[in-house]
């Protein structure tokens, strides 16, 4: 017997999806992109749904998806998986806006202080496995050159809790796109070492193979399924057009 959910709130000024995904009969989960008052939002989410933590996972290095990291890493003392390719996100988050370390506690009253001991890596092609829950991994250079995708397995009909957006039953596959894929748009590229072509290619490679009804639960703003971002998002249709 299982009995798996998914919770998602959107936290702070920049309103980032953070996901926790577990079990209640197991006990455990994870937590997908703390972001702003993610320190206390998360335990929060974990709470209610009375499960444990077994490790914080990372679609990308922005400040906006991992600012509760540090306390909330040490906080659990959980592990905290992020693409080596954003690990110079992690050692000063501030290069994400091409601006000084300093800019951290002058702009936003933030002392960046990670728990490198608890960083763990990940990569494209890994298969995890935690709360019972298979998530595979796969690498999508764009937005980051360390962004990745989880695609939750076998979750067909799990309650989805989240404020914003329709869907409250997940597909058999669901697709944690960070700032891959939004509903209606995608992440952009013009942050200091993103890559409009790459974007482009990653689309083709993680979205376009599939299917229809596989819900699609982003970084930022409602939920959607790639049949929907397939049939009416352009920049899927122009990932589309250029495949070779």
């Amino acid at each position: 017997m299982t009995d798996r959910f998914v919770l998602g709130a959107p936290l702070g000024r920049w309103q980032t999806n953070c996901w926790v995904v577990g079990d209640r009969d197991r006990g455990s989960g994870i937590v997908i992109d703390p972001g702003e008052h993610g320190a206390a939002r998360v335990p929060e989410l974990l709470e209610r749904a009375g499960v444990g933590c077994e490790a914080i996972l990372l679609t990308h290095g922005h400040l906006d998806h991992c600012w509760a990291v540090p306390e909330l890493a040490t906080q659990l003392q959980v592990p905290v998986l992020l693409h080596p390719d954003d690990r110079w996100l992690w050692d000063d988050p501030a290069a994400a806006f091409g601006a000084p370390p300093e800019l951290l506690e002058q702009e936003f009253g933030l002392v960046w202080d990670p728990p490198t001991e608890l960083l763990q890596p990940v990569r494209g092609g890994a298969r995890l496995s935690f709360a019972g829950i298979r998530f595979d991994v796969e690498h999508n250079p764009g937005h980051t050159p360390g962004h990745v995708t989880f695609l939750g397995r076998e979750l067909a009909d799990v309650p989805v809790t989240f404020a914003l957006g329709d869907a409250d039953r997940a597909s058999e596959d669901v697709l944690f796109s960070g700032d891959l894929l939004f509903a209606g748009s995608i992440g952009r590229t013009d942050f200091p070492r993103g890559s409009t072509p790459d974007m482009m290619r990653s689309l083709a490679a993680t979205v376009l193979p599939r299917e229809d009804e596989t819900l699609v639960l982003s970084g930022h703003g409602p939920d959607t399924t790639v049949g929907r971002e397939r049939a009416s998002n352009p920049f899927l249709r122009e990932a589309m057009a250029a495949r070779p």
